[in-house]
């Protein structure tokens, strides 16, 4: 697992050019097992389209080599990564089964200005709405981006209807990250895919290098970030471990 931590903490489009496959082409059955629960449950919450999206399905559909498959949710079932796809900057399909604290069908139809509004401390982000867009619908152009935080859920999903468990100490909490990678295809279309990963934070604080990074990271953000992320309770336990 890769530890994309930074000091200070900031909110910012820091992609970087990316030139290797978007997705794994051997998924881990368990995630896939995941995938199909998570659907059952929660269903057109984290997966859904806009009425005239289906073309943009069979490019993602023929770029995965899913040739049978024409709806997002058998594509994402068979991928590791959860999906989405813009068109102009809009987005018009998404299959979120690992959501971050969020519903993703509430995100269809926003660009990627409207679909950042509630990020805490991220005018930065927002201001190179428009420059984004542009770059990762740019066709042939791939970038990755690393998102972090540290829960007290467990699971892969964070959907906002499971309950966070009050975490007492650093055996109770859960490092997760998001790997973020876009692929532009023609006429201003872009195929998103975020790999999501858990471990328990207990093995990564073990590291010192990576204890000294994680605590100075946290202890870096504003009380707004704080807030959003849900991370006052983790921040106390941290520094007093």
């Amino acid at each position: 697992m890769i530890i994309p931590v930074k000091v200070p903490f900031t909110v910012t489009a820091d992609m970087t050019k990316y030139a290797g496959p978007a997705f794994n082409s051997n998924p881990d059955s368990a995630y896939l097992q995941q995938k199909k629960e998570e659907l059952e449950t929660y269903g057109v919450e984290i997966c859904a389209s806009l009425p005239d999206s289906a073309e943009f399905v069979q490019l993602l559909r023929d770029y995965c080599g899913m040739n049978e498959k024409n709806d997002i949710s058998s594509i994402a079932l068979q991928l590791e990564e959860d999906v989405a796809i813009l068109h102009k900057g809009k987005l018009v399909s998404i299959c979120f089964c690992f959501p971050s604290g969020f519903v993703p069908a509430s995100k269809l139809g926003m660009n990627f200005f409207d679909m950042h509004i509630p990020v805490a401390q991220g005018d930065t982000l927002r201001a190179a709405s428009e420059k984004v867009t542009k770059l990762i619908s740019r066709e042939g152009s791939s970038f990755r981006r690393y998102v972090w935080t540290i829960s007290s859920l467990s699971g892969l999903s964070q959907h906002p209807a499971y309950t966070r468990p009050h975490p007492h100490g650093i055996s109770d909490l859960y490092f997760r990250t998001e790997t973020q990678t876009t692929l532009g295809l023609a006429n201003e279309i872009c195929l998103f895919f975020v790999k999501v990963e858990m471990k328990p934070l207990v093995y990564i604080w073990d590291d010192i290098d990576n204890r000294k990074l994680i605590l100075e990271s946290i202890n870096s953000m504003s009380e707004v970030v704080l807030d959003y992320k849900n991370l006052h309770t983790v921040k106390d336990i941290l520094n007093r471990s």
